[in-house]
């Protein structure tokens, strides 16, 4: 399509007027100014130059506004990622990870794997889980080293003989 073929009827401008007049997003409101220097005569390629575009983006902004008209040019129409797992899976895996309180993500993506044969990255898995209002704490190491069984055991059997002579 050509930009040169198409005419742009007064009632159009208007629009394009309305449209980049009370417009919020500067990113959206771009794509009107160049819709509204295409339908007053000036040319593509200083078009972009102007506002700081390809010739290519200002074009598909003009194909767009063409065939699916003025309101699909309004929003950058941003699908999110679908998730492997559907809702009833999630609900299992929420679940589960509050019954058995995983210590590491890893642990939970094995999990996925496992039983819904789907393979998550270690970031997928903690977006999922904080998506779904878990918190993922990592665990901290204590520091030094904790006495042998042995050694507990004695203190509390201390413990417990100064005790009762205290009686």
């Amino acid at each position: 399509m050509d930009l040169t073929d198409y005419k742009f009827s007064p009632e159009e401008i208007e629009n394009l007027k309305k449209y980049r007049d009370h417009q919020k997003d500067a990113r959206l409101k771009i794509r009107f100014i160049a819709l509204f220097m295409i339908a007053k005569g000036n040319d593509l390629t200083e078009i972009a130059q102007v506002i700081g575009k390809s010739p290519k983006a200002v074009k598909n902004w003009f194909v767009q506004y063409v065939t699916k008209g003025i309101d699909s040019l309004n929003s950058f129409q941003y699908k999110p990622k679908k998730t492997f797992l559907d809702v009833e899976q999630i609900a299992q895996l929420i679940s589960w990870v509050r019954e058995t309180n995983p210590a590491r993500t890893k642990e939970v993506k094995e999990h996925i794997k496992k039983n819904f044969n789907v393979s998550y990255s270690i970031e997928a898995v903690r977006q999922l889980l904080i998506k779904n209002g878990l918190k993922v704490l990592k665990p901290k190491v204590v520091p030094g080293n904790p006495p042998s069984e042995q050694d507990q055991k004695k203190t509390v059997e201390h413990y417990f003989e100064m005790k009762s002579s205290c009686e």
